[in-house]
């Protein structure tokens, strides 16, 4: 969940240091600092807080140098606060580290440590990082790093700077990502390619059990045993550099209004328009493959598990396939039967959420097929799976997804049409939903139009709220589930969604003027008992807010507020349906004055167990 970043060049590492960190904050964090080589020794600022109200505190002459390392923190080891802040140092003050990634065996390391004579002065498992690296860092930084990787157990990036090498950055992996950035005559070193931005030309993806030496003119991996490794370097395309926000007053209000483009592209680019199919040519599953699979296991945690809610809907409903949603955290608990004839598809914004990247090691081990969703190909889970869907979302910064959820409904469909037409399932339904598939980025656009001003009202009466509730029913009772995540990951009300036919089993206790109802009665087979779901809510005097079809009659007669939404088939709706509890959102946490593209405790990246 943390942010990494090191510099090591011609210039001065301070500014590149922070403006790294602020290109890094979008992921969540409490606490940050830095760490610089002056040339003699290394001078280190952090603490709690935002990189806007640290950095104008810490003195450029103070910490002038062009070596250096920082670090934007998420507090697991230890409270938020000055002393667990990172970078982390040993004893004597000559090692600094920062560190992404749970160090699983600390307390055994720290006891060890302690016998010996090291005084520890923080909370966090990092600390032992510097004190173990500290023994050979100076002398054999290879063999220091070697040790480290034999020695502690966990998911870990690490980036090391050590007193008497002040040109030198020395980097190792494990499970957490960590890129080497390449540029004219500095390289850099960072968890998340948005770092680099603007400074590197090319990145190198360093491996599990690698190490790098990285320094100004020269870039050296390593593996395990300390033997060479060939460094493969990829271009920095020019997507991968947009970190603005376009005018718009926060990333989300941005991300959000990119929908209608990022659908347009994504399904122009996977539909034979000529054919009339999707085209998945680029998968190693071919026909003979799909008529194979006897059970698809969706995997994938938050956003992305409503996601695969959906997808599993999509592709029983379309291709006949018995298939199932599962949180990836709970997968290997449940012990799951898998073999060859077991599809297990990994869905993930970031392609580097560690309980899901687990869950595909688990079906690799098993010998299960395996592809992934992404919006980010060359990630963790993009190298373990045999197939990638890239869902071509864009850089997606705020900390709540909107057009990465979108991006990955529509891919989940589109691969569901195509496992229909290889198993020989292809009906009307299908048949209507590809030929509709066009009508989505306008739908969107008409949306967004339409909405922003009715939500301004529903707004000014929900924003006092302490609690909310969302109703679905078929594929958007994964719609409801996203909207309560929305509302409550960036307002701060607890929203809870529900598929409406458990409504009367339980959540209807709750139901009052005071706790608000967000109800999704579009047309489709489920619009009926949707309203009749509504009329009961009314009936004990709840407020409710209702999506429903443009130009639907009943709606204003059983609903406070109406959110009208284009017509689409129902396995369409669902991409459409999601954009105004977006909307809803974002102006009700911009009401409440909350930090939308950063909410407190939560972290874009979860790579973390």
């Amino acid at each position: 969940m943390c942010g990494i970043i090191g510099y090591v060049g011609r210039s001065q590492a301070l500014p590149v240091l922070v403006q790294g960190i602020r290109l890094l904050s979008y992921r969540g964090y409490d606490s940050a600092g830095v760490a610089v080589h002056d040339g003699t020794t290394l001078r280190i600022e952090k603490d709690r807080g935002r990189i806007s109200d640290l950095a104008p505190r810490w003195d450029p002459a103070t910490l002038a140098g062009s070596t250096g390392i920082g670090h934007t923190r998420w507090a697991t080891h230890g409270a938020p606060n000055r002393v667990n802040a990172h970078p982390q140092s040993d004893a004597a003050n000559v090692v600094a580290v920062v560190h992404n990634g749970i160090l699983e065996n600390d307390l055994a390391l720290r006891e060890e440590l302690e016998k010996a004579g090291v005084t520890f002065r923080s909370d966090t498992d990092t600390e032992v990082f510097a004190h173990l690296f500290a023994r050979d860092g100076g002398k054999d930084p290879v063999a220091a790093a070697r040790e480290l990787l034999d020695r502690c157990h966990g998911h870990f990036a690490l980036a090391f700077v050590h007193a008497d090498h002040p040109e030198r950055i020395v980097a190792v992996r494990r499970g957490s990502p960590l890129l080497l950035g390449l540029g004219v005559r500095e390289n850099l070193v960072a968890s998340d390619l948005r770092a680099l931005a603007g400074r590197a030309d090319a990145v190198v993806e360093l491996g599990d059990d690698q190490i790098a030496i990285v320094e100004a003119d020269d870039v050296r991996v390593l593996d395990k045993s300390g033997s060479d490794v060939e460094v493969v370097r990829r271009p920095v395309e020019e997507h991968e550099r947009e970190t603005d926000k376009a005018g718009f007053a926060h990333f989300m209000a941005k991300e959000i209004h990119e929908q209608p483009e990022r659908q347009y592209e994504l399904v122009h680019g996977r539909m034979d328009t000529v054919r009339g199919h999707a085209r998945f040519d680029d998968l190693p599953l071919q026909a003979a493959d799909w008529k194979r699979i006897e059970r698809v296991d969706l995997v994938a945690c938050g956003t992305a598990y409503h996601a695969c809610l959906y997808g599993a809907y999509a592709l029983e409903r379309l291709a006949r396939i018995p298939a199932r949603a599962l949180m990836a955290h709970e997968y290997d608990a449940r012990q799951p039967r898998l073999d060859d004839r077991t599809l297990v598809i990994a869905v993930s914004q970031s392609g580097e959420t560690a309980d899901t990247k687990v869950a595909v090691e688990l079906a690799l081990r098993e010998k299960a097929r395996t592809l992934a969703v992404l919006n980010v190909p060359h990630s963790a889970i993009g190298r373990l799976v045999e197939g990638v869907v890239d869902m071509h979302a864009g850089p997606e910064v705020g900390v709540a997804s909107t057009k990465a959820y979108t991006g990955m409904l529509t891919s989940l469909l589109l691969l569901a049409l195509a496992a229909a037409e290889a198993r020989g399932t292809t009906n009307d339904e299908a048949r209507e939903l590809i030929a509709a598939l066009d009508a989505v980025p306008d739908a969107i656009r008409r949306t967004l139009a339409r909405t922003e001003g009715v939500v301004a009202d529903v707004v000014r009466e929900i924003y006092r709220a302490g609690n909310m509730l969302y109703l679905g029913r078929g594929p958007d009772a994964a719609t409801a589930l996203e909207g309560a995540l929305k509302m409550k990951e960036i307002s701060y009300i607890h929203a809870e969604g529900y598929p409406a036919g458990e409504m009367k089993h339980g959540p209807i206790a709750l139901v009052s003027f005071d706790m608000p109802t967000v109800a999704i009665a579009t047309a489709g087979p489920w619009r009926d008992r949707m309203l009749g779901n509504v009329r009961e809510v009314k009936a004990r005097d709840g407020l409710v807010v209702l999506l429903a079809a443009e130009g639907d009659v009943d709606a204003p007669k059983v609903a406070d507020f109406v959110l009208p939404v284009p017509s689409l088939p129902p396995l369409l709706a669902p991409i459409v349906n999601v954009v105004p509890l977006q909307v809803l959102a974002y102006e009700t946490a911009k009401r409440r004055g909350c930090d939308i593209d950063q909410p407190r405790n939560l972290a874009k990246t979860v790579t973390v167990q």
